[in-house]
This record gives structure tokens, C-alpha cells and sequence, in this order.
């Protein structure tokens, strides 16, 4: 019996999603950690009524692979994490922190039920400074929401890796001169991200998803991207991501820009609505209010893309910059169903004829 390319795709996303799972909560020890029974509370009156007035008060107080309870209010930040801590709130429409969440050093940590807003990034992971990368954590974000911050939603750095589930990631960032600065996710360095359930990234100021460097992803079933202000997701440097029945839907530029040396693979899910193109494959990744881009280096950027529908987008796929010249891109479509574009395929004049390589795929050329 064949199996449709969709249901191959998701359960290679979800073995692959075991195992980062498996991989990371046994190499940080959370089996050890979830029978540490200290627990602290926290709430607006402060004792007796419960354990600390303030989070950052309880967080410095307890030992490493406590529980933080937080009761119904809003507490001032910055709250700096920098044990094994699961820190767990009455839900993000009863609990508000403000001026970020900032978790740094080699341990896991736990944040659920909470709203975080007002910090200039909103979480922050990170090695501490002047410790190598592989000091970096590993955070698992669940129901939580994560808005007004005024760059990054959630910016990963050095080697930190988190893990969504049911995330909101929504209006982070400002303008400066006419351009938006700051995505809802950013990733840099080796950071990873895995969303493992609803992960709603929308209306953000510059791309919803941005990755650079050498860092990578794995986007998953229920995540959906929206309205952000340039791309809804960005891959530059030599990042890498996987996307499997992704949504990402009326964003500035593009709904995928794949460019300088990154690379993707993008199975089922939907492409539409962007202003740009649903997807951009090659060019530098130094976008800017209306999509131009400022720089011309040299970059090879690729994408595979499967059973994936392309539908309402000025572009379906663009493939090239058509300004830049030192740029190059290839990308490989697979029964990718095309639907009311102003036209499915822009090729830039100066690329390879073999840069698009069509496996069942009927599409318009752009003239």
C-alpha cells in the first residue's frame, strides 16, 4: 500500500521530533529534575499568603530543579533564570511579567502559563557571557504568550534550543526610519527551535520566524504565520529548516524567503496571501521595508518543496533576487499545487536553467 507524501512527511517530523525530544531530556536530566520536590509560590501579597512577593525574588531563592508557582497578577521584571527551573503561572491571561525573561547557562528550564511583555526581547536564551556556546539551555515554552516587546518575541542565541507548545508570538518589535526591526522568533549562532504543538507566530514588525547564522528548525503541524512585517519565515546565513504542514499567510515580502547559503525542506502545508511571493528562494538576506535587500555577496541557497499548496500570491515561487548578480538558487518542486497567483514561477534571467527541477507540478512562468 503506497503511502501519500504527506503522511511520509509527518512521520518523519514526528520520529525526528522524538528524538530531539528524547535527546534532550535525557542529556539535561529532566527525569532526575521532575522528582525535586521544592516548590515556592509567589503571588502580589507576599507572605503568608504565599512564599515571595516577586518571581525574580523566588527564582534566586530556590534550588536548581525547583517549581515556581505564580499566582494571578502582574510582576516586574527582568526575571533572570540561571538554574534547572520549571516556573509554571496561572495562565497567560491571569499572569503578566514584564521587561523580559532572560534564562542563561547549561540546564534545562521550564516556563508555562504565563504572558511576558515590555522587555526588550521577551525570552532570551543564551551561554552566559564568556562561556562557550555549549553552555547554553535548553527552554521548554508551553501556553504561554509572548507581545509587546520591542525587538524579539523569543531570541535564541549561542547554542540554546527551545521546544513550543500552544505559544502565541505576537506585535514584538518597533520601526526605525520606516523599517521594522525585530521578529517574533529569532535564532541565532547554533540555536535550535522546535514547535511540538500550536505555535501562533503573527504581526510582528519584521519576519515572524528569522534564522541566521548556523542555526536550525523544525516547524511543525498547527503553526501558523501571519500579517509580520517582511517574511513569515527568513533563513540566511547557513541555517537549515524543516517545515511540514506550516501555514504562513499574508505577510509583507514573502511567506518562506530561503536565502545566502540556507537551506529548507517544506512538506504539505499552505503558501498564500503574501505580498511578495509564497516563496523566495536565493539573494541575501538583508530585507527591508519593501522588500528590497541591500547587500550583493555570494550565496547558494536551496529548497526542496512537497505536496505544499502555493495559492493568492503576487509570486508563487521566486527564484532569484533579479537585482543582485553574484546570488544563485535552486529549488526542487514535487506535486506542489498552484493556485491563483498573479503568476506560479519567476525565475531570475541570470540563474542556471537548471534551477528549478518541476516533479508533477503544472505551473505559469511569469513573463
Amino acid at each position: 500500500m503506497s503511502i501519500h507524501p504527506r503522511e511520509r512527511a509527518n512521520r518523519r517530523w514526528l520520529v525526528g521530533l522524538g528524538l530531539v525530544l528524547l535527546g534532550v531530556l535525557g542529556g539535561w536530566g529532566l527525569g532526575s529534575l521532575a522528582q525535586a520536590g521544592e516548590l515556592a509560590t509567589v503571588c502580589p501579597a507576599g507572605p503568608p499568603t504565599c512564599s515571595f512577593t516577586t518571581v525574580q525574588e523566588a527564582v534566586a531563592a530556590v534550588s536548581s530543579g525547583a517549581t515556581v508557582l505564580v499566582e494571578a497578577g502582574e510582576y516586574a521584571g527582568p526575571v533572570i533564570i540561571s538554574k534547572a527551573l520549571t516556573l509554571i503561572g496561572a495562565g497567560p491571561g491571569f499572569v503578566t511579567v514584564t521587561r523580559g525573561v532572560i534564562v542563561a547557562g547549561p540546564f534545562p528550564v521550564t516556563i508555562k502559563g504565563l504572558t511576558i511583555t515590555q522587555g526588550l526581547n521577551g525570552l532570551q536564551a543564551q551561554a552566559p557571557p564568556g562561556l562557550p556556546a555549549q553552555y547554553s539551555p535548553v527552554v521548554v515554552v508551553e501556553n504561554v504568550t509572548i507581545a509587546g516587546n520591542a525587538t524579539n518575541g523569543i531570541a535564541l542565541f549561542d547554542a540554546s534550543r527551545a521546544i513550543l507548545s500552544n505559544v502565541t508570538v505576537t506585535q514584538n518589535g518597533i520601526s526605525i526610519l520606516g523599517n521594522p526591526v525585530g521578529s517574533g522568533i529569532a535564532l541565532r549562532g547554533q540555536a535550535s527551535l522546535v514547535t511540538a504543538g500550536p505555535v501562533v507566530v503573527r504581526e510582528n514588525g519584521a519576519n515572524g520566524i528569522s534564522l541566521l547564522d548556523e542555526s536550525s528548525a523544525q516547524i511543525g503541524p498547527g503553526t501558523f504565520i501571519a500579517r509580520n512585517g517582511l517574511s513569515g519565515v527568513q533563513l540566511g546565513g547557513q541555517a537549515q529548516a524543516t517545515f511540514t504542514d506550516i501555514i504562513s499567510r499574508e505577510n509583507g515580502c514573502y511567506g518562506i524567503a530561503v536565502e545566502d547559503n540556507a537551506s529548507a525542506q517544506i512538506t504539505g502545508g499552505r503558501l498564500e496571501s503574501n505580498a511578495k511571493a509564497g516563496l523566495h528562494v536565493g539573494g541575501p538576506s538583508s530585507t527591508i521595508s519593501g522588500c528590497q535587500t541591500l547587500l550583493d555577496t555570494p550565496g547558494y541557497a536551496t529548497a526542496t518543496v512537497e505536496g505544499t499548496v502555493i495559492a493568492g500570491n503576487a509570486i508563487g515561487v521566486l527564484v532569484g533576487d533579479l537585482s543582485k548578480e553574484r546570488d544563485q538558487g535552486a529549488v526542487n518542486l514535487a506535486m506542489v499545487t498552484f493556485l491563483g497567483n498573479g503568476c506560479d514561477l519567476l525565475v531570475d534571467p541570470a540563474y542556471p536553467a537548471d534551477s528549478v527541477v518541476a516533479e508533477s507540478t503544472f505551473y505559469t512562468s511569469c513573463q
